[in-house]
């Protein structure tokens, strides 16, 4: 869906590139997370996606399409992108409803067809639409506003989304909520996802990819388990923190280990020993052991998917210790 081929990117008046030959490519439908101390050239990367900043060598590819070709417009191109900041950028003056019907009006959908979507929308981030729909972003709470710049990113309904440390205003309660939320979503609508964070726990928790940046390169890129089991140097290890072993259970999603398409057991079913498929692996053992079973099913959404054993558990602990 994304990709990027040796990008580089030095602003005028300096010598030291703020992006240096970064290549990857993030697949469709998933969260890709851009982790890093400050002015590691995370949100640099974001803005030059969707050329709010214009590279000065390498290409990107959005379904294939080169960006930077002069047939691309790129207004047409940030309107089928839905963008999230940390500072969220509701215009203040504006209701809820205007908002987040911002990007639509540009795009010059009926009236008709905007104000059913933007109930629909507020519904789905979690607020009452009868509520909140008039009032305006002074009279809302900060966790309240990151919903509504989330909606407003989704109203057009766009293949693609940037998000920049778009939880990071609001305090740590609600902070994780909004994550399990977006989580949730994420599970039905499938977007494609570049999301920036400074915490590496929350890029742990949110990726289905992490890219590790350090003074403008790559340093490592690969899912939150290969980057947990083997991280590339001592830069990446310090990220990380010394208690890997934690964050293995507490935020690697149960998905990354299912045993996919087995088959449940009676027993399971019998004991309602089921987890969901977004749940972190230390749901998985809480579960078990509460319900006095060595396997869980596992489900995303309505659909069961697979199985997870204390075995499998005992494996993914041992990727860290070298036991395997």
């Amino acid at each position: 869906m994304i990709v990027l081929d040796k990008v580089d990117k030095i602003f005028p008046g300096t010598t030291v590139p703020a992006v240096k030959q970064v290549s990857f490519q993030v697949d469709e439908g998933n969260i890709c997370v851009f982790v890093g101390p400050s002015g590691c050239g995370k949100t640099t990367i974001l803005r030059i996606i969707n050329r709010l900043i214009e590279p000065t060598s390498g290409d990107i590819y959005i379904k294939g399409i080169k960006v930077s070709d002069k047939e691309v417009n790129p207004d047409h191109l940030r309107r089928e992108i839905g963008y999230v900041i940390q500072q969220i950028g509701l215009l203040p003056h504006r209701t809820v409803e205007q908002n987040v019907a911002l990007v639509p009006r540009l795009l010059k959908w009926p009236e008709e067809k905007i104000k059913p979507r933007v109930k629909e929308l507020l519904d789905t981030v979690g607020l009452d639409p009868d509520e909140v729909i008039h009032k305006y972003p002074f009279q809302l709470s900060g966790g309240m506003m990151q919903r509504v710049g989330v909606a407003r990113a989704l109203a057009a309904d766009p293949p693609i989304m940037l998000m920049d440390e778009p939880f990071g205003a609001v305090d740590p309660i609600v902070r994780g909520r909004l994550q399990d939320e977006f989580l949730r979503l994420q599970r039905e609508m499938k977007k494609t996802i570049c999301f920036v964070t400074h915490d590496i726990n929350e890029a742990i928790k949110m990726g289905d990819h992490i890219v590790i940046m350090n003074k403008g390169e790559l340093v490592q890129h690969g899912t939150p388990m290969e980057i947990l089991s083997e991280p590339a140097n001592e830069f990446v290890k310090d990220l990380i923190g010394a208690d890997r072993e934690i964050k293995l259970l507490d935020l690697t999603r149960s998905s990354e280990i299912v045993n996919r398409n087995m088959d449940i057991p009676d027993e399971v079913r019998e004991k309602d020993c089921f987890i969901s498929s977004i749940a972190p692996v230390q749901r998985a053992l809480e579960k078990m052991m509460k319900k006095n079973s060595d396997l869980v099913g596992v489900q995303d959404g309505e659909e069961e998917i697979g199985t997870i054993s204390w075995d499998d558990i005992k494996k993914l602990i041992n990727k860290l210790s070298g036991d395997d």
